[in-house]
């Protein structure tokens, strides 16, 4: 059984947990199912925006039960450590993705900035589809007009961790979510 709050990060913030491995497992299990319906068998490249997706990036895969390939893209985001800023490449894929079914896997959207980077990216190399599947969504980019084909769960405007999410580098591990709690940080 998972603690219900932790300590993490430098400096060191306390988390409550939000979301249980099972409600995760279950998110994961029926976006899998909606991606295999909407590829019908055909192949796909998974193309993995990391760090934070390497938890949903291998649950999904399998989840879909599509022949796949794995690729991964790093990014980097001049930010606070908390709040999104302006992107820049560091790992390019290396897979060729011309007329090939695509689906960027990302841990989570929050702001669209990072999709809109990849789909600016990615679509000068032609390819058959470009998709996007997250394991967890905030409302601004739903305000922001983000399009997410895939999306395990929807969050509130809250910081979390956990799942393939940090704070400052700690956390990704946990198979559950925790949420900032608030009131330990003032």
């Amino acid at each position: 059984m998972s603690p219900e709050f932790m300590v993490a990060g430098h400096p060191p913030r306390r988390f409550t947990k939000y979301l249980d491995r099972a409600d995760i497992q279950s998110a994961v299990a029926r976006t899998g199912r909606a991606i295999r319906d909407r590829f019908n068998g055909e192949e796909i490249v998974f193309v993995g925006v990391l760090t934070g997706c390497f938890m949903f990036m291998a649950d999904i895969a399998r989840a879909t039960g599509l022949p796949c390939t794995v690729d991964f893209i790093k990014l980097s985001s001049y930010g606070n450590g908390m709040e999104a800023g302006r992107i820049r490449l560091i790992k390019d894929i290396d897979c060729d993705i011309r007329d090939r079914h695509v689906i960027v896997v990302d841990d989570i959207v929050d702001t669209g900035n990072s999709w809109d980077f990849l789909q600016r990216f990615l679509m000068v190399r032609n390819p058959k589809s470009l998709s996007m599947a997250a394991a967890f969504r905030k409302p601004k980019s739903l305000n922001a007009g983000v399009n997410v084909d895939f999306v395990a769960l929807d969050l509130p405007d809250e910081f979390v961790i956990g799942y393939g999410l940090d704070y400052a580098g700690s956390a990704r591990h946990l198979p559950d979510l925790y949420i900032l709690d608030e009131t330990d940080s003032k």
